[in-house]
């Protein structure tokens, strides 16, 4: 479920499904080709796999959410998908894909399009314990803009507020030996990739870059087990999206870390290191850090880290909390980083494989909407300061699993000294009436606020319920009401609407 840079450009276009469909649309059929290993899986688990088509049927008083004269719509969707996956010894691979075709009613018909729904991930060991290749590739809907045009918590009413994107990374890993390998090992990742978005929030149309992302670690063994330490370090090169300019923009760090046991509970992680960067910034993007971090871990099922530091831009917290313990899961991270939207893209996974509770999820299209997503940062250029807080808790009563998730960023512009910030969470109960029926009521919250000159804040809040029934095997089906408010000081910005799914998931 939705909570965890525009239309379809016209210029150098094909037809394929009596739509014209550009580069972008085929864009994730080439990542996932180089995404799945080729080689031979020696001893590896049998292959996991699901295809199936998505049906739906989705009704909504407020197609464009507009606060004047709503417009109520029809919206067909369908979408063919597959995922599958395999672990072995020298090779592993999980991947989901699925194309969406959208069919809106009406005098809308200049909406209908296709986007791509895609995660892949990939590991190939070429020669045992030293080289080895690792591939990912995703692609989303992500939301351009909350400041050009309103959206909901999917890409499927008003989605001109959204854009395809894509990515894909390759990675050579290396790693050997410090003289022995109790002493240290080395590993060395050269990693390359290219990020692509059908349009951004300057206005760029298909815009996509190379870049790369490399780590050197080099990390003690067993002859240090009383006193572990590591040395890394990171760059992160990218394009900069200045037609004016033909350098590249960067982020680069080294640390040190060493870390003291002080007793089978207890230990302590302190961290050194300089860091620079190669971005427009109103203040020097760069100079040294630290941090000390206390661990507690009272069991092997909880462990809690919570740390304070200092870095180039102020003070630097960090917390861990972990606690998994039969039929609860509670985890919770705060950390500060520095990145931009063109990295988020790259780095967020987009297709969960695995529940809370770390088991399998085959097929994604049942349990997931992977309907787009609006947790991205804005589709703009320019480095910023990310302060992200991500919380979550799952816990199982019987038949009932409850979920709560908060995911709150603060985004710093470098460039302009403009800040974001952005809180999203979930929270719904899942009940199985019986062996075949199950119900579900939840709600989301979206509070966006923008320090700046004619930016536009906002508080959102939907709420639903849902029935879902087991026909057999490979048929369910779902029934899905909700409403959907927001609220703004910007009277364009505010809008109410309900809407209704009729779902059909056939397996194959």
């Amino acid at each position: 479920m939705a909570l965890t840079v525009m239309p379809t450009p016209r210029r150098n276009s094909q037809w394929c499904l009596g739509r014209r469909f550009t580069r972008a649309a085929a864009l994730p059929w080439v990542m996932l080709a180089l995404a799945i290993p080729t080689a031979r899986n020696v001893g590896a688990e049998p292959l996991v796999a699901s295809a199936g088509v998505l049906s739906r049927l989705v009704f909504t008083d407020n197609l464009l959410l507009t606060t004047r004269r709503p417009e109520p719509a029809m919206i067909v969707q369908l979408m063919p998908n597959i995922t599958g996956g395999r672990s072995g010894s020298r090779s592993s691979y999980r991947w989901y894909y699925g194309p969406s075709a959208l069919f809106y009613s009406g005098g809308n018909s200049d909406l209908n399009r296709v986007f791509h729904v895609l995660q892949a991930d990939a590991r190939v060991s070429i020669i045992k314990e030293y080289f080895s290749l690792q591939f990912s590739a995703n692609a989303n809907q992500n939301l351009v803009d909350p400041n050009m045009q309103t959206a909901g918590f999917d890409a499927l009413g008003n989605p001109d507020a959204f854009a395809q994107t894509a990515s894909i990374s390759v990675a050579p890993v290396f790693q050997f030996p410090l003289l022995r390998a109790n002493l240290a090992t080395v590993r060395f990742t050269p990693g390359l990739n290219y990020v692509f978005a059908a349009k951004t929030a300057e206005g760029a149309r298909n815009a996509g870059s190379t870049g790369s992302q490399s780590y050197l670690t080099i990390a003690s063994g067993d002859y240090f087990s009383r006193l572990p330490w590591d040395v890394a370090a990171f760059s992160n090169i990218f394009n900069n999206d200045n037609d004016n300019d033909n350098d590249n923009d960067g982020i680069s760090n080294v640390t040190g870390t060493l870390t003291y046991p002080v007793s089978a509970q207890w230990n302590i992680q302190g961290l050194v290191g300089y860091e620079w960067g190669q971005y427009e910034s109103l203040s020097e993007p760069g100079g040294w850090r630290w941090r000390v971090t206390p661990y507690w871990l009272p069991s092997r099922n909880t462990s809690i880290g919570l740390g304070y530091g200092s870095r180039y831009f102020g003070a630097d917290y960090f917390a861990s909390i972990n606690h998994r313990y039969k039929k609860t899961v509670v985890t919770m991270t705060y950390e500060v980083v520095v990145s931009n939207a063109r990295t988020a893209l790259l780095d967020t996974p987009v297709v969960d494989f695995e529940d809370p509770f770390g088991d399998p999820i085959t097929n994604p299209s049942a349990e997931q909407t992977l309907s787009g997503s609006v947790a991205n940062p804005p589709l703009v250029a320019g480095v910023f300061v990310q302060y992200q807080a991500l919380a979550s808790i799952t816990q199982r009563f019987g038949r009932t699993t409850g979920y709560l998730s908060v995911n709150q960023n603060r985004w710093d512009y470098q460039s302009s000294g403009i800040q974001v910030e952005d809180r999203q969470g979930s929270l719904f109960f899942n009940r199985a009436l019986s062996r075949r029926t199950q119900a579900e009521v939840g709600a989301q919250y979206w509070l966006y606020n923008q320090f700046a000159v004619g930016a536009v804040d906002f508080d959102q809040f939907k709420i639903w319920g849902a029935l879902s029934y087991q026909v057999n095997r490979r048929v369910s089906g779902n029934i899905r009401y909700f409403y959907n408010q927001r609220s703004s000081d910007t009277a364009t910005q505010s809008f109410d609407e309900n809407g209704l799914w009729l779902t059909m998931n056939w397996g194959l």
